[in-house]
């Protein structure tokens, strides 16, 4: 947002619906030490969104639920290894945190990615028990999901629509090899569910396994959601015989996050998501206007509340074409430029439209790229 006075910036960022449930909440009581009417209610508008969900457990972050996602095909499955592809990113804990943002003097063959931790301080055995699946190769995904079958306990899946070109067909053969090869497909919609209704899966068609959430989940709160079928699900309910295995969370489900959430994903709706695609394609349009007029080959990438940009003249499909393509330096500079006039992108997820934006901010921030694209 740019030229708002602080009575605008305030309104645009609490919704009103969200601000009347935190504050009945407020009168209702907090530190509540035992399960609430809201934990059955907001299960019920996600199950009714999502097919691929009975059954809902909520945690404080999507860290916290792809750590326990992590447990859950661990145990349901017996296997130690866990599937991701390279360059996805699913929260801060050893068994995920690997094969990130690998330099690519140390990726390996874009056929067979090494697998590489994240940082210093991690677990020896978090390398070991990672494998690593290139986007965008059927053929290569297939060869070492059938070379580990036996191995591999859950693959996890970041359709990453708007942010890399996955095409929804590539979503649905993972979902098709993962259940020809009986491994759980884990699906990270804590930053996809920005791209439709019924998150990407449901602009892909498919049911996982397992689908965990975060963000708009909490209408601005801290918050985590863990969802699947019941014969995935049980595994974590608390209300029988012991499984072996256990979630909880001191402020897991708490009555704020759960109300400001509800209000949040109700007023998400098919309508609104309408509205963004209009205002996306807007964007979308604009800047590939803009930077061809200047001469600048791009890459724009866009879908549901999602869009982003890279300066490069090759597709961008994967962690390695995102960094080997782009010009970094120039993108920085336009980066910088777009700050000083008012416009902020959030590196690794650039632009999300959000319901109060009109044409007037798609067409100030294109206007302001042309200039920017102009000085630089």
């Amino acid at each position: 947002m740019t030229g708002d006075d602080d009575g605008h910036a305030a309104h645009r960022v609490r919704h009103p619906d969200v601000v009347a449930a935190i504050k009945q909440e407020v009168e209702r009581g907090f530190g509540l030490g035992g399960p609430t009417t809201l934990e059955a209610e907001i299960a019920e508008e996600i199950t009714g969104r999502f097919p691929s969900i009975d059954k809902v457990r909520f945690t404080n972050s999507g860290t916290e639920s792809s750590l326990h996602a992590t447990r859950m095909v661990r145990a349901i499955t017996g296997r130690p290894k866990i599937a991701k592809f390279e360059g996805a990113y699913h929260g801060s804990h050893d068994a995920l945190e690997v094969s990130t943002s690998t330099p690519l003097d140390q990726a390996g063959p874009s056929d067979s990615p090494n697998s590489v931790a994240a940082w210093d301080g991690m677990s020896r055995s978090a390398e070991e028990d990672a494998v690593i699946l290139p986007y965008n190769d059927r053929e290569s995904v297939e060869l070492i999901l059938r070379e580990q079958k036996d191995e591999i306990a859950g693959v996890f899946y970041d359709a990453k629509g708007g942010l890399l070109d996955v095409p929804h067909d590539f979503t649905r053969f993972i979902r098709e090899i993962t259940e020809e090869l009986d491994i759980p497909m884990v699906m990270d919609e804590v930053v996809t569910f920005r791209t439709g209704y019924a998150g990407a899966q449901g602009l892909a068609g498919v049911e996982p396994d397992i689908t965990y959430f975060g963000k708009a989940f909490g209408g601005g709160f801290p918050v985590g959601a863990i969802g699947g079928k019941d014969r995935f699900m049980e595994i974590i309910d608390n209300s029988g015989e012991p499984t072996g295995l256990s979630q909880s969370g001191t402020f897991s489900g708490n009555s704020f996050t759960l109300a400001a959430g509800l209000a949040n994903l109700r007023a998400l709706t098919p309508e609104l998501f309408e509205q963004f695609d209009g205002l996306r394609e807007r964007l979308h349009a604009g800047m590939a206007k803009t930077f061809d007029g200047a001469g600048v080959p791009a890459q724009i990438l866009s879908e549901g509340a999602a869009a982003a940009f890279y300066l490069s003249g090759k597709p961008v499909r994967d962690h390695r074409s995102m960094l080997e393509g782009p010009d970094h330096e120039l993108t920085g500079r336009v980066n910088m430029g777009l700050l000083l006039k008012g416009y902020s992108l959030r590196g690794g997820i650039q632009f999300t439209i959000s319901q109060p934006m009109g044409t007037e901010h798609i067409d100030g921030l294109v206007e302001a790229l042309e200039q920017v694209l102009a000085e630089a």
